[in-house]
């Protein structure tokens, strides 16, 4: 992707858009293509919607409407990179979809209720199925080079709560000390101290701190790296075994799915202009 152009107005004076009479207000633009504020003030019902019918406050949600912004962005930019490799989504798989929605929330009369809970009119919810179609197809396509086997590795790991106790745990490690005796009698993570810090099979992808996973796949097997702070503590991780083409667990399949998706969509807002215009 090419080199990021992503103008906010943070920090800068709020930028000025010339519009005539009839121009809507923009909430931002994304390759020089309008949002206008009025779709981005609807999205923003919409989630505030979603959020009451679970019973939830928009109050713990902080600030939300930057995070509701960011997904109209992504929306249209996935409708421009659809329309840039060809795809398109004719009007009957739209009304498929429509017609899955209706069998969904019981008739005609279901949906409905629905769409007035939240803020959609029948053609803007026409219009959602087509951008979730259009992103279904993309994503497709990316994913064609995810296949059912990935270089994994085997890992073993201590955690604790100050780099102090680390340091104490790696003089011994580094005396001979067995790592998984140090695991069962040291580490926090209760559900992998039993087993000797044993994390299992994985991909790159699926642990969720990510420092400790750069650290793993650094890693040959038999080495253990020097401390890894992350959000958890503080780390002593050990490679027993790697693989480069293991068959993926459906767990694993899903995080390398979903790692490959983000880091596409990553490299999509890299190489676009997108101008934001509310805060």
């Amino acid at each position: 992707a090419g080199g990021t152009n992503d103008q906010t107005t943070a920090g800068r004076d709020q930028p000025t858009v010339t519009m005539d009479a009839s121009t809507e207000p923009l909430a931002a633009r994304v390759n020089g293509e309008p949002i206008s504020e009025k779709e981005y003030e609807r999205a923003v019902l919409r989630y505030e919607a979603a959020l009451q019918s679970l019973g939830l406050d928009t109050s713990g949600n902080g600030d939300y409407r930057e995070m509701v912004l960011a997904q109209v962005i992504d929306k249209r930019l996935i409708a421009q990179e659809a329309q840039a490799r060809g795809l398109n989504i004719d009007s009957g798989e739209v009304q498929n979809a429509l017609d899955e929605s209706v069998q969904l929330r019981g008739g005609e009369a279901g949906l409905y209720e629905w769409l007035h809970a939240n803020h959609y009119s029948e053609a803007e919810f026409r219009q959602e199925l087509r951008l979730q179609l259009l992103a279904n197809k993309v994503q497709a396509e990316v994913l064609t080079t995810v296949g059912a086997v990935a270089e994994q590795v085997r890992a073993r790991h201590v955690l604790v709560t100050s780099r102090e106790h680390a340091e104490a745990l790696q003089v011994q490690l580094d005396a001979g000390a067995d790592f998984a005796t140090l695991a069962v009698a040291h580490s926090l993570d209760r559900s992998t101290s039993v087993n000797g810090g044993d994390l299992g099979w994985f991909p790159r992808g699926l642990l969720t701190t990510p420092e400790l996973e750069a650290a793993v796949f650094e890693l040959a097997p038999g080495a253990y790296a020097r401390i890894v702070e992350t959000s958890l503590g503080f780390h002593l991780v050990e490679v027993t075994e790697r693989d480069l083409q293991r068959e993926l667990s459906p767990q694993a399949a899903l995080a390398v799915r979903k790692a490959a998706v983000d880091s596409w969509l990553a490299e999509l807002r890299a190489g676009t202009e997108i101008e934001r215009f509310v805060p």
